[in-house]
C-alpha cells in the first residue's frame, strides 16, 4: 500500500470516529442548565438565578444548554474536558478565583463538563434572566485599590473586592440589581441604609452568594484576615 493511500485511509479513519463520537454525544440527554443535576440551584430572583457548581473528580455533568448570558466564579477550580455535541473536545484548566463569561443570549450553547483533576470542582454561576442591557444605570465602584474590575460586559460588570482588616469600602451606590460572592472566610459589616452607625453582621465562607440590590452600600472587612469577594452588578 503506497503511503498517500496509507495517508487518505487514517484521515477517513479518523473522519468516521470523529463522527461517531459527536453522533453518540448527540444521542445523550441534553437538559436546561438549572436543571442539571450537579447544578444546584441556591438563589433566584426575577433577574438572575444563582446555582452552586460541584463536580467531584472524574464526575461528569449532563449535556445542558445554555440561551442565557452567564457568569461563572471559579471557588475551587480544576483541570475539566468540555465535551460539545457539534465540534470537537476541550482539554482546558478551570482556575480558582477566574470568572467566565457565557455570551448565550440569541446563540445558545451546549456542553458536558468532566472534572479531571484529583479535587472537587466548585463553582457559583448565574444566569441572567431577562435580556439586556436593561439600562439601570452606570455601575462604578469607588477609584481604589482595593478595587479590580474583572469583567465588563453589556448585561453585567464585575469587581474583585479585596479588604484588610478593618478597612472599608467606602460608601458606593449600587444602581442594578446583583450578586456577590465571597472566597474568604470572615467577618463583614454591611451598613445599613436606614440607620446612621447600624450593620448588618455576617460570617461567610468561602462560596457564599448573596443577591444584592440598587442602594447605597458601604462593606467593611471585621476579621483578622483579608476579605475577598466579587461584586457583580447587571447594566
Amino acid at each position: 500500500m503506497s503511503s498517500i493511500q496509507k495517508m487518505l485511509n487514517k484521515t477517513l479513519l479518523c473522519s468516521v470516529l470523529l463522527g461517531a463520537a459527536f453522533q453518540s454525544q448527540a444521542a445523550e440527554k441534553v437538559v436546561a442548565t438549572d436543571l442539571e443535576p450537579l447544578h444546584h440551584v441556591i438563589l433566584e430572583n426575577k433577574y438572575v438565578t444563582v446555582m452552586r457548581v460541584l463536580i467531584q473528580p472524574g464526575q461528569s455533568t449532563l449535556f445542558h444548554e445554555q440561551h442565557l448570558d452567564y457568569v461563572n466564579t471559579h471557588i475551587e477550580g480544576s483541570p475539566v474536558k468540555i465535551e460539545y455535541p457539534d465540534k470537537p473536545v476541550n482539554i482546558t484548566e478551570m482556575k480558582t478565583g477566574n470568572v467566565k463569561f457565557g455570551e448565550h443570549q440569541g446563540k445558545s450553547d451546549t456542553d458536558k463538563v468532566t472534572n479531571t483533576g484529583s479535587t472537587v470542582n466548585h463553582q457559583v454561576a448565574f444566569e441572567i434572566n431577562i435580556p439586556g442591557p436593561q439600562h439601570f444605570g452606570g455601575a462604578t465602584r469607588p477609584a481604589s485599590y482595593a478595587f479590580q474590575q474583572v469583567l465588563d460586559k453589556k448585561t453585567v460588570k464585575g469587581w474583585k473586592v479585596t479588604l484588610k482588616p478593618g478597612q472599608s469600602t467606602g460608601e458606593y451606590t449600587q444602581y442594578g440589581p446583583g450578586v456577590r460572592v465571597f472566597f474568604t472566610e470572615g467577618r463583614v459589616l454591611i451598613a445599613d441604609r436606614a440607620h446612621t452607625n447600624r450593620v448588618k453582621e455576617l460570617w461567610v465562607h468561602p462560596g457564599d452568594a448573596f443577591l444584592t440590590d440598587p442602594g447605597k452600600t458601604e462593606i467593611t472587612a471585621a476579621s483578622a484576615d483579608n476579605i475577598v469577594f466579587n461584586d457583580y452588578e447587571l447594566l
